[in-house]
């Protein structure tokens, strides 16, 4: 999963609006030592707000080539230099996600993942422990 991350770079994280509707947005992503994805989100986002609110979030992290991750997993938003060190990650992948001040780092812990691939014969659909 982290190998993927630090191939493709990027998904869609859903979080959980407080008004029975998900809300999605497409998110860069970069992978930590510990398993950890991290993402960067303004402040005065929904999606911030979502996360304050409810920490629970899922994923989809696609190739683009029939291979994706769908993931499940808990956010929390980094402080001081939790935040420095994930964000000279997010930084080193994609250069200025993390230069306005309003930038909140968030950090994924997935609790599940499914791992897919459509382009392998026969098809692989396999659940990871995490």
């Amino acid at each position: 999963m982290v190998d993927f991350v630090r191939a493709h770079g990027g998904g869609v994280v859903a979080t959980n609006s407080g008004g029975g509707c998900p809300e999605s947005a497409w998110v860069n992503l970069a992978a930590l030592g510990d398993g950890r994805l991290v993402f960067g989100t303004n402040e005065r986002s929904r999606k911030y707000a979502n996360l304050l609110a409810d920490p629970q979030v899922s994923l989809v992290l696609v190739s683009g080539a029939g291979q994706e991750f769908q993931l499940e997993g808990e956010a929390a938003v980094l402080e001081g230099s939790a935040a420095q060190d994930a964000g000279e990650v997010l930084e080193s992948r994609h250069p200025g996600a993390t230069g306005k001040p309003s930038t909140r780092l968030v950090a994924v812990r997935p609790t599940w993942a499914r791992f897919v691939d459509v382009a392998a014969e026969p098809p692989v659909r396999e659940e990871l422990a995490l």
